[in-house]
C-alpha cells in the first residue's frame, strides 16, 4: 500500500470521497461523524496527492486548541511533513495578514491587539470623552451599556461596516424597522453610530487594533483594491475551513475573495449545529453554498461513530422539526443502548439532589468523574449544583471561568510587559492605565487627570509626562520610580523575555503586594505569575507573547481529569462524554422565551449528541413559579425514553416524583 493510501485507509468511503474532492466542496458533516479527520485528510490529500506545497494551503477554524489538533494531525497524515504554515484561527491569520501591511488600517507597525476587556475600557473612556453616561443607555432593561455597545460596534466590523459609514447604515435599519413596524432602538443604535467613529479614533491613536478589525480592515482592502486582493490570494492554491456553520460576513467575504480566483474552496460544517447566532453567526452562509459556489460538490457525513442508537433516534427526532435544514439522518453501527431517561423533580433543589445521587451511584458503578457532565442553558443554572456537589464531596470543574489570560494578575504583568515594551510611545498608555497605581502610588482621578492634560499638551505618552506633570510630591515621587523601574528592564538586551517578565513583576513591587497581602486567593496568583513567567520562556519576542495572550481562546490550565464537568449548552459543542446530565429542560428556560426559536431547537440537538452511551433529561414542576416540561421532550419519541422511579439508595423518600406509567407520559406528549 502506498503512503498516500494508507493515508485514506482508516476513512469510510463517504469521508474519502470528500476528502479526494477537487473544487469547491462542502462537507455536511453531522454530530460525531469523523469532520476533523475528513478535513485533516482533504489537507493532507492536497499535499500528498495533488502536490500542493504546504506553504499555499490556508486552512482555518475558530479556535486555538482545534487547530493545534489539526496542525498535529495534518503533520501525522503527512508522514511527519510540515503542516501549512498559515493553519489557524480567523483571527490569528488575519492579524498575520494585517500585520504586513498594517497601513490598510491607519495603523503603524507594531500595534498592540486589545482583547476584550481592553477594548471595553477603552470604550469606557470613549464614553466619558463624550459626556455620555455609561449607565444610562440600556440600563432601564437590565442591560449593561457598555457591554451593549461592544456588541452592537462587534456587529459593524462583522457587517464590514467602517465608522463612518456606520449613521447612515443606522438610519437605514431604523427606516425598515419603521415600515415593518418593527420595534428598534432608535437612540441606542444612533449613539453607537457616534461612539464608534470615536472609539474608531481612539484605536488608531493608541496604534491599536480591537478583534473585528482584524478581519475588517483585510476585507474591505481586498474588496476595494484588485491588487491588494490579488496580491494575497496569489499566496494559497487551496482554501479550507471548518466549522463553516458558524461563520459570520466578513469571516466568509474573507474566504471567498482569498478562493475567487482558483474556487478551490473545501468548508466542513453542520447546519444542525449553527447555535451562535446571538454573536454573529449566520447559518444561512452554508445553507447558500451552492448558491455561492454553484459547481460545489455536496457531501453528507451520517454515521456517527460516538453515540448509541436511542441518542441518536431522539436527537433526529428533535432536529427534525427543523423545516429550514439541509437535511441528513444520523445513523450508527453501535448497539442501541440505554433510552434517554426523562426525570421529573419538584423544584431545582430536588433537582440538582437527585442528579448528584445519580453521579455518585455512576461512579461506584466504574464510570470516572470526569467521564460525566452537567450541562445547563444558562449560567445562572450552575449555582445549585455547585453547592450539592461541593455538600456531596465530588470534585467538579465549572469549564468557562475565567480563562487563564484573563485574570487580572495576568493582565496586569502583560501591561507591564506591553509598557516596558514601547515605554515612550503612545500606544503603550493603555497598559500604563491599568498598573500604574497597581500596587497604589497615589495615582486616583484627580492625578491621573493632571498627568492625561500634560500628556495630551505636549503629546507624548504617559510615562514620559510624569517628568513634568505638576502631580502631588508623593505620587510624582512613586511614579517616577515606576518610570525607571520599567525603563531599566527595557535597556536590558541581554535579559530572556522570562527575565525580563520576573525582573518587571519584582521592581514594580506588583509581585511584593500579592506576598504582603493576607487574601487567600493570592497564593493562587503567585502561582498564576509564575506559570506566565514559564510560559514566557516559549516565546521569542515580547510581542509573540501579547499576540498569542490577546488571541488565546484557553489557558494552561484547561485539565479538567477527575472531575465532573459542568458547563453551558453552548461550551459543550464540539465535546463528548459517556454520560450527560441535560437539566432544567422547561419550557421558557429551555427554550428561553427570548431568541430564535430554530437555534434552540439545534441547540438542542447539540445538547443530546454530546451524550456517549447515556443521556438524562430533567426538569421541574417549579423554578421561580409553576412550569411546563420543554417542548423538545414531547420531540423525543417514545421508544427513544424512558422515565424510572428513582428513590435515594440512603432513604425511603422518593428523590423527585416522576410519572408513574405511560399514560402520564402520554399526557406529556399531548401538551405539546
Amino acid at each position: 500500500m502506498t503512503a498516500p493510501a494508507r493515508r485514506f485507509s482508516d476513512l469510510t468511503l463517504q469521508q474519502a470521497a470528500a476528502a479526494a474532492q477537487p473544487g469547491p466542496v462542502l462537507v455536511l458533516a453531522g454530530a460525531g461523524t469523523g469532520k476533523t479527520r475528513t478535513l485533516t485528510a482533504a489537507i493532507g490529500g492536497r499535499i500528498a496527492r495533488r502536490h500542493i506545497a504546504a506553504n499555499r494551503i490556508l486552512a482555518v477554524t475558530f479556535t486555538n486548541k482545534a487547530a493545534a489538533e489539526m496542525r498535529d494531525r495534518v503533520g501525522a497524515a503527512v508522514d511527519g511533513g510540515a503542516a501549512p504554515s498559515w493553519l489557524g484561527t480567523f483571527h490569528g491569520l488575519a492579524a498575520r495578514q494585517l500585520r504586513e501591511e498594517p497601513e490598510i488600517a491607519g495603523l503603524r507597525p507594531g500595534f498592540d491587539i486589545l482583547d476584550a476587556d481592553d477594548s471595553r475600557r477603552l470604550l469606557k473612556r470613549t464614553f466619558k470623552a463624550l459626556n455620555l453616561a455609561d449607565t444610562d443607555d440600556g440600563a432601564g432593561n437590565g442591560h449593561d451599556p457598555l457591554k451593549l455597545m461592544c456588541h452592537r460596534i462587534t456587529r459593524f466590523k462583522d457587517d464590514l461596516v467602517a465608522p463612518g459609514e456606520a449613521p447612515a447604515r443606522t438610519e437605514a435599519m431604523i427606516a425598515e424597522a419603521g415600515r415593518c413596524g418593527l420595534p428598534i432602538d432608535t437612540e441606542g443604535l444612533r449613539r453607537c453610530a457616534l461612539v464608534y467613529g470615536e472609539y474608531q479614533r481612539r484605536l488608531r491613536e493608541a496604534n491599536a487594533a480591537d478583534f473585528g478589525d482584524l478581519l475588517l480592515w483585510p476585507v474591505r482592502a481586498m474588496q476595494a483594491d484588485a491588487g491588494y486582493r490579488r496580491r494575497w490570494a496569489d499566496r494559497f492554491d487551496s482554501v479550507l475551513a471548518d466549522e463553516f456553520q458558524d461563520v459570520n460576513l466578513a469571516q466568509f467575504a474573507w474566504l471567498q475573495l482569498l478562493a475567487a480566483d482558483h474556487g478551490e474552496i473545501f468548508v466542513v460544517g453542520d447546519d444542525d449545529q449553527s447555535v451562535y447566532g446571538w454573536r454573529g453567526a449566520d447559518v444561512g452562509y452554508i445553507r447558500r453554498f451552492t448558491r455561492d459556489f454553484p459547481a460545489a460538490a455536496v457531501f453528507r457525513l451520517e454515521e456517527n461513530f460516538r453515540s448509541t442508537g436511542h441518542i441518536l433516534g431522539a436527537a433526529n427526532a428533535v432536529i427534525a422539526h427543523d423545516p429550514q435544514r439541509l437535511g441528513k439522518t444520523l445513523f450508527t453501527r453501535k448497539p442501541a443502548g440505554q433510552p434517554l431517561e426523562i426525570l421529573r423533580f419538584h423544584d431545582p433543589e430536588a433537582e440538582a439532589a437527585g442528579l448528584v445521587v445519580q453521579i455518585a451511584r455512576r461512579h461506584t458503578e466504574g464510570l470516572a468523574w470526569e467521564d460525566m457532565a452537567i450541562l445547563y442553558r444558562s449560567n445562572a443554572l450552575s449555582r445549585g449544583f455547585e453547592e450539592t456537589l461541593m455538600r456531596a464531596r465530588i470534585p467538579y470543574a465549572l469549564v468557562g471561568d475565567v480563562g487563564f489570560y484573563q485574570r487580572a494578575e495576568i493582565k496586569d504583568a502583560l501591561a507591564l510587559l506591553r509598557l516596558a515594551t514601547t515605554p515612550d510611545d503612545r500606544q503603550a498608555d493603555e497598559a500604563f492605565r491599568r498598573v500604574i497605581n497597581v500596587p497604589a502610588r497615589g495615582f486616583g482621578p484627580k492625578a491621573m487627570a493632571v498627568l492625561e492634560a500634560e500628556a495630551a499638551w505636549r503629546s507624548m505618552s504617559l510615562l514620559d509626562a510624569l517628568e513634568t506633570a505638576p502631580l502631588p510630591p508623593k505620587a510624582r515621587s512613586a511614579g517616577l520610580a515606576f518610570a525607571d523601574a520599567v525603563r531599566h528592564v527595557a535597556r536590558n538586551r541581554v535579559a530572556t523575555l522570562a527575565d525580563q517578565l520576573s525582573l518587571l513583576i519584582d521592581t514594580t513591587g506588583y509581585r511584593r503586594m500579592l506576598r504582603e497581602s493576607r487574601a487567600e486567593a493570592n497564593e493562587g496568583r503567585l502561582e498564576n505569575l509564575e506559570e506566565l513567567v514559564q510560559l514566557a520562556g516559549g516565546f521569542h519576542t515580547a510581542r509573540s507573547l501579547l499576540d498569542h495572550a490577546a488571541l488565546a481562546t484557553g489557558g494552561p490550565d484547561d485539565d479538567k481529569s477527575g472531575r465532573v464537568q459542568l458547563m453551558t449548552l453552548h461550551k459543550a459543542k464540539g465535546l463528548e462524554f459517556p454520560q450527560v446530565f441535560l437539566p432544567a429542560w422547561e419550557d421558557g428556560v429551555f427554550p428561553p422565551d427570548y431568541g430564535d426559536p430554530a437555534e434552540e431547537r439545534r441547540l438542542a440537538y447539540v445538547a443530546i449528541t454530546r451524550g456517549m452511551r447515556g443521556v438524562t433529561v430533567s426538569y421541574c414542576n417549579y423554578r421561580r413559579g409553576p412550569t411546563t416540561p420543554s417542548p423538545f421532550i414531547a420531540d423525543i419519541p417514545d421508544d427513544h425514553r424512558v422515565i424510572p422511579q428513582l428513590r435515594d439508595p440512603h432513604s425511603r423518600s422518593v428523590l423527585g416524583r416522576q410519572p408513574r406509567d405511560r399514560s402520564d407520559a402520554a399526557q406529556l406528549q399531548r401538551r405539546y
